[in-house]
């Protein structure tokens, strides 16, 4: 089973300097870190919201989402938003445990089959139940080519989903799978409502035609742009989880300094996925908190991929030698505010820190820890007949941070002897590059941010290390890592599994398909008037905004 995004392209607009050094207005450096609150693994929410609230304002993020189907787009904007509105099947906790949603319980009797049992309450927004043929169509629409589902790559391994009952669904895979579960507390997992999307037809999810789903919100305008109204579900199937805000107003901001000022000035109430350079004004603001996480606190990671392995990078030495002489710390310090840490390993901490077999994954990471080395670097370049060869390098026009990182690799590059050219692409543009072959082969490599909605660091490594992989993009290939993934894939006991992964890893980590760069950590605002918000990743797919409320 592979899963990950094939959109997770954006980084947050953020105006940042170059290594030499990111100040805030008084000229000393800026170290998010030092200058905010800090929250670890141990506390993963804010104070829980107790009061009503007639209406909840927050940041959206960088622009409006594609689609209301749950499906159709899977970025920051339609993952903050829509869990709200189309609930998983499960519920996915602020510590990423799953809980019950829909499927009041679930079970696998052995590696190859999953089995739900439905909560009879479930009722979608229009009253209608949640029946077995909805769960069996919502599911199965993630293997329907003409649905375009940006999980599909989630339901490789998925052989059936089947009703066993009249309140009991069974999934049955082609091989063992015991991570498979995870899908269905994401938006992977969503139930909509088969009858209305049925005759909706290719309308379904556009603005005019809308969802019908059964989570705690429904939504009540969109104008397609700059806002989305969502509104209380007043017979919300299941108390227990209903909002407690009556309206939650989403605005679109791709600006920093305007995202600081709604902020600092109330007419937003909160924020996640901040731009880094809003930090230092958020922090020193009396009318609101400023979390940032610890190491490890998100399982997002920036990396740049290799889009094919030829002309330079064709020989793994000069992969090698790039990664060896970039300055991480920097990057994180600087870039990112410090609100970012260096990521040795495409699936870091953020993946493992949660896991019963951490020490397994902090001892595997521990050896790939190396401080740059420009000397070293160098001298492979040279062993690999490269001085002197250019390498192209794309990124995203439209976002400082990843237009001043790629700067950072062309500086670090040139360095070690080689010769790069950075590219900066317009949105359109750069989003082919996770489409279309057409579109990398002009590129020698491109700058992503990545993530999984959970900690799971073999499916990290899947999407972009097997060869059904959604994000192997350049082919990559290696029969012992493929047979580790699948492995760890049916790997019941987390040790057994972990290990499996570190030994994938560890050849990752010399082939370098992909090369790591930092990992931002967990960022969230919350105003003084209300609380409740989760303090880890758990938010994208998942309807975070019930719990929040008045102090």
């Amino acid at each position: 089973m592979v899963h990950a995004r094939t959109l997770r392209a954006a980084l947050p607009f953020a105006a940042v300097a170059l290594l030499a050094g990111a100040c805030d207005a008084s000229g000393s450096p800026v170290a998010a870190t030092g200058a905010t609150s800090n929250f670890s693994g141990t506390q993963v929410t804010t104070a829980p919201g107790r009061g009503q609230l007639s209406g909840l304002n927050w940041y959206g993020d960088y622009r409006a989402p594609y689609s209301e189907d749950p499906l159709k787009t899977a970025d920051y904007p339609e993952e903050t938003v829509l869990g709200n509105v189309c609930e998983p099947l499960l519920r996915t906790g602020a510590d990423y445990s799953l809980h019950p949603g829909i499927a009041e319980s679930w079970s696998q009797r052995d590696a190859e089959h999953l089995i739900l049992d439905l909560d009879p309450r479930a009722t979608f927004s229009d009253g209608h139940p949640v029946t077995t043929a909805d769960v069996v169509y919502s599911l199965l629409r993630n293997q329907n080519p003409d649905e375009a589902s940006n999980y599909a790559d989630s339901y490789n391994d998925v052989v059936s989903v089947k009703a066993t009952g009249t309140e009991q669904v069974t999934i049955t895979f082609s091989k063992p799978d015991y991570l498979f579960v995870r899908n269905l507390g994401i938006l992977a997992g969503a139930v909509v409502e088969k009858e209305f999307a049925v005759k909706a037809g290719q309308r379904f999810g556009n603005a005019d035609t809308g969802v019908v789903c059964s989570g705690p919100y429904t939504i009540a305008s969109f104008d397609g742009t700059n806002s989305m109204v969502l509104k209380r579900d007043p017979a919300y199937w299941d108390h227990s989880h209903a909002g407690k805000a009556a309206t939650i107003t989403f605005k679109f901001l791709s600006d920093p300094a305007a995202i600081a000022n709604a902020l600092t000035s109330g007419s937003l109430n909160g924020a996640f996925d901040l731009p880094p350079s809003t930090l230092s004004r958020l922090s020193k603001t009396a009318d609101g908190k400023l979390y940032v996480g610890a190491a490890g606190s998100t399982t997002q990671n920036i990396d740049l991929i290799i889009s094919r392995f030829t002309g330079a990078f064709a020989d793994v030495r000069v992969r090698q030698a790039l990664s060896l002489a970039i300055d991480r710390d920097g990057i994180a310090r600087t870039l990112f505010y410090g609100a970012a840490d260096p990521l040795y390993s495409v699936a870091g901490p953020g993946f493992w820190e949660t896991s019963p077999a951490k020490s397994v994954y902090a001892a595997a990471y521990q050896k790939l820890v190396r401080p740059p080395d420009t000397g070293a670097a160098t001298k492979l370049v040279k062993e690999a007949g490269a001085t002197g060869k250019q390498i192209t390098i794309g990124y995203a026009a439209d976002s400082p941070t990843q237009a001043q990182i790629a700067q950072v690799l062309q500086q670090t590059g040139d360095s070690i002897g080689l010769k790069v050219r950075i590219v900066g692409l317009p949105d359109q543009q750069y989003g082919n590059l996770f489409i279309t072959p057409k579109a990398r082969a002009a590129y020698d490599s491109f700058l992503t941010i990545n993530y999984l909605e959970y900690p799971e660091a073999a499916n990290m490594y899947q999407s972009y290390a097997a060869k059904t992989g959604a994000q192997n993009f350049n082919g990559y290939t290696d029969p012992t890592v493929e047979a580790d993934l699948s492995k760890a894939q049916g790997a019941q006991d987390p040790r057994r599994r972990a290990q499996y992964v570190t030994q994938a890893q560890a050849v990752l980590a010399r082939a370098l398909p992909w090369i790591p760069i930092v990992a931002p950590r967990a960022l969230l605002f919350q105003n003084n008037d209300v609380t409740g918000a989760p303090l880890t990743f758990s938010y994208m797919d998942n309807a975070w905004a019930a719990a929040m409320g008045a102090p």
